[in-house]
């Protein structure tokens, strides 16, 4: 009896093995020292850059959004580093947004906006790269994965995470969940995959979601590397649950409605293929009409998809179920049924940073079976055309310059507005307005003045 669960456990760790945690090809990266390293430097630019110009350089470097300010700021401006750091927010730890506080507090207060903003770029270009490396295993097609990359970076249905602190880490979340799957060659891939994480699931209660794939990591471990892996994303969920159970916020309004499928079917079915731009406009033009074509068409490009591919269907079928269940379960909890479901003739971004990561997810799914999939002429027209549609949709979405008040008040003018209203009544302490407007957070009159 024991020999037979033996081997059920050795298949079924064989399986693992061969078909959700896969190690990246050794030619993921073709260029090795200085060339390698100013590969990365110029996507590490170029990715920072293109997200700037989707807000517009002088308004992404010139404004705070909301909790940025009064929140993460504030936060580091009036406490010390380790209780600013530890402080939850909305029912749970949010390590990463604080420390991009804690890089606005350091330099000038003048400065906070552009050092804050550059910061959360650059951990959002960080996750394009991580993604990279870690899906290499199952996408092998250079041109799907940098695909991936590009609407990591630049996401299509979320245009209210651009530049934002308070928002990286849902980016940060669909890197970790390719770092679960990926198997890295060396100790130091191991160490700084372990390294995002931990992070990661410092930052945001959606890492509960890849909770199944960590377990299935941990029933396949082999060596040191992996260890690290599930060591990391473990301990970082035995520090951040005991918080979110016991936590007074009481930010949660669980509400379940029939909405939060048509909103699945609106932000994730058809942002994963149209974007919020195109797919709004095209929901606003034919309703349910357009909404319940496109749904049949992804639901039959996925079926196919998974029937004639050689392997990736686990895969698919962990990635999609994944998506499914974090959109539900979040709008659920969140109550987001309503808010967020388009009226007819009506679409907005609102709340578009719940269906980044099914909607990555969801693609990611695609994107593994259709690599799978052995060369002929069908595969190469269904590389092309899903690559063409997810440009166009990347392309459409790009400009988020229009959103309400993204890019206002201007954070040195509401500082200056604020120092002389310090100097002319003599207060200890004033309110600077940051965006969107309406919003506000404390300053020290002393250190405006500073």
């Amino acid at each position: 009896m024991s020999g037979r669960a033996g081997n059920t456990i050795g298949r079924l760790r064989g399986t693992l093995d061969r078909s959700v945690f896969l190690p990246s090809p050794p030619d993921t990266l073709r260029f090795r020292g200085w060339e390698g390293g100013l590969i990365l430097v110029s996507f590490l630019a170029a990715a920072v850059i293109l997200q700037l110009f989707r807000v517009g350089p002088s308004s992404a470097l010139s404004s705070l959004w909301a909790e940025d300010g009064p929140v993460f700021l504030g936060g580091a401006l009036s406490h010390g580093f380790f209780t600013a750091v530890t402080m939850p927010h909305a029912e749970y730890l949010v390590v990463l947004p604080r420390l991009i506080g804690e890089v606005g507090a350091i330099v000038p207060l003048h400065d906070a906006a552009v050092a804050m903003n550059l910061t959360a770029a650059l951990i959002v270009a960080l996750s394009g790269l991580a993604v990279w490396f870690a899906s290499a295993g199952h996408i092998h097609s250079p041109y799907l994965r940098a695909l991936l990359v590009v609407l990591t970076v630049l996401p299509p249905v979320a245009g209210e995470t651009v530049a934002s602190p308070a928002n990286v880490a849902w980016h940060t979340t669909f890197a970790v969940f390719w770092l679960l799957l990926w198997r890295p060659a060396t100790t130091r891939g191991a160490c700084l995959s372990a390294l995002l994480i931990f992070t990661t699931c410092l930052s945001t209660a959606a890492a509960f979601f890849l909770a199944p794939i960590a377990l299935l990591r941990a029933f396949a471990i082999r060596d040191r590397n992996d260890g690290l892996v599930v060591g990391a994303f473990g301990l970082a969920l035995a520090i951040q649950l005991p918080v979110t159970a016991l936590s007074d916020e009481n930010v949660s309004t669980y509400l379940w409605t029939e909405n939060i499928f048509t909103t699945f079917l609106q932000r994730v079915v058809n942002g994963s293929v149209l974007g919020i731009e195109l797919g709004g406009s095209a929901w606003a033009d034919w309703g349910w009409t357009f909404l319940i074509a496109i749904s049949i068409a992804v639901a039959v490009f996925l079926a196919v998809l998974a029937l004639r591919a050689p392997s990736g269907r686990l895969f698919a079928a962990i990635a999609i179920a994944t998506s499914v269940t974090m959109f539900l379960v979040t709008s659920y909890s969140r109550a987001l049924g309503n808010s967020m479901t388009w009226p007819p003739e009506i679409y907005n971004n609102v709340g578009g940073r719940y269906a980044l990561v099914p909607v990555l997810l969801l693609i990611s799914a695609a994107f593994a079976l259709l690599d799978s999939r052995r060369a002929s002429g069908g595969r190469l027209v269904a590389v092309i055309a899903t690559i063409a549609v997810l440009l166009v949709s990347v392309a459409y979405s790009f400009d988020v310059k229009a959103a309400p008040d993204r890019g206002g008040p201007k954070w040195k003018a509401s500082l200056d507005a604020a120092t002389a209203q310090c100097e002319a009544k003599g207060l200890t302490e004033v309110p600077v307005f940051v965006a969107p407007e309406g919003w506000t957070m404390t300053v020290p009159c002393d250190r405006l003045a500073g």
